[in-house]
C-alpha cells in the first residue's frame, strides 16, 4: 500500500531531453582534410620561402643547362636531347621535395598529426589526404618540368644547330617527365616516412641525392638494379644495361620500401 500523497511521478527526478551536437557529431567533409593538409604543407615561413624558391630553383636549373648546350654533339640525337631533362628530374626538383619531407616528417615530430586525428580519428582518410597533397605537388613538379622541356629543348636544339626531334616524340618526352618526377619524388617520401624528423629526414634526403649520383656514375651497371630512377633512365634509353629486368628490381626495391615505411606509419603511436 502507498502513503496517501504519495505520486511516483512526482517524486522522479525531471527527464531531461537528450543533449545533441549536431556539429561535432558529424563526419569531416574530406576536401576540408586535404585542404589543413595544404596549410600544414605552407605553415610556417621556411615552408613558403621553400615553396617558392623550389620552382624558381627547377626554371633557373633548366634555362642554365638547356641553354649552356651549344654543340651539335650535345644535341644530335633525341637521346641526348631529352638527357638534360633526366638529370634535371633528379636534381632539380630537390628543394620542392624540402617542402614535401617537412610536412611528413615534421607531423610526428611537433606532434601536428594529434589535433587532425583528434578531430577524425580516421587514420586511413588522414592517409588519404596527405596522398592527395602528394598527387597534386607531384602533378605540379611533372608539369612543370614538361612544360620547361618542351619550352627550352627546342631552343637548345636551335642553338646547337641540329633538328629538334622531340618535336616527333612529344608524348615519350611527357612520360619522361611525369615518371622521372614520380620517381624521385618516391625517394624524398619514403625517406620522410621512415625519419620522425624533419632535420633528420631533410639531412638524410640531401645526403642521399648526391650519393646517389656519385655511385651511378662510378658504377652505372651495378647501381641500376637499386637506382629508383633507372625505370625513367629505360624510358629515356639511357640505361647502361639492356632489358626490363633492372627496371623491376629497382621498382620492386623501392616500392617495398614505401610499402614498409606506411607500415611503420600506421603502427606510430602519436603520445
Amino acid at each position: 500500500m502507498t502513503a496517501p500523497g504519495y505520486h511516483p511521478a512526482a517524486m522522479a527526478p525531471p527527464q531531461r531531453p537528450p543533449m545533441s551536437f549536431p556539429r561535432a557529431m558529424q563526419r569531416t567533409p574530406f576536401p576540408k582534410l586535404v585542404l589543413v593538409e595544404f596549410r600544414k604543407l605552407s605553415g610556417t615561413l621556411s615552408d613558403r620561402i621553400l615553396l617558392i624558391v623550389g620552382p624558381l630553383v627547377l626554371i633557373g636549373a633548366n634555362v642554365l643547362l638547356f641553354l649552356s648546350l651549344d654543340s651539335a654533339s650535345d644535341m644530335a640525337s633525341a637521346r641526348d636531347q631529352i638527357t638534360p631533362t633526366f638529370y634535371l628530374l633528379r636534381i632539380g626538383h630537390v628543394i620542392i621535395h624540402a617542402a614535401l619531407i617537412k610536412l611528413i616528417a615534421g607531423e610526428w615530430q611537433h606532434r601536428a598529426a594529434q589535433p587532425t586525428l583528434l578531430a577524425q580519428p580516421s587514420r586511413a582518410r588522414y592517409f588519404l589526404a596527405q596522398a592527395t597533397v602528394v598527387f597534386l605537388l607531384w602533378l605540379f613538379c611533372a608539369t612543370l618540368q614538361t612544360v620547361l622541356t618542351l619550352t627550352l629543348s627546342p631552343v637548345a636544339a636551335g642553338n646547337s644547330g641540329v633538328v629538334y626531334l622531340l618535336s616527333y616524340r612529344v608524348g615519350w618526352a611527357i612520360g619522361v617527365c611525369f615518371l622521372g618526377s614520380l620517381l624521385t619524388m618516391l625517394v624524398a617520401l619514403t625517406v620522410a616516412m621512415l625519419v620522425p624528423n624533419a632535420a633528420g629526414a631533410l639531412a638524410i634526403y640531401f645526403a642521399t641525392v648526391p650519393a646517389m649520383l656519385t655511385i651511378s656514375g662510378l658504377a652505372p651497371k651495378v647501381f641500376a638494379w637499386f637506382d629508383p630512377s633507372t625505370p625513367a633512365a629505360a624510358l629515356a634509353t639511357l640505361s647502361d644495361i639492356d632489358g626490363p629486368a633492372p627496371s623491376i628490381v629497382s621498382l620492386l626495391i623501392w616500392l617495398g620500401l614505401l610499402g614498409f615505411a606506411g607500415y611503420r606509419v600506421s603502427r606510430r603511436d602519436l603520445a
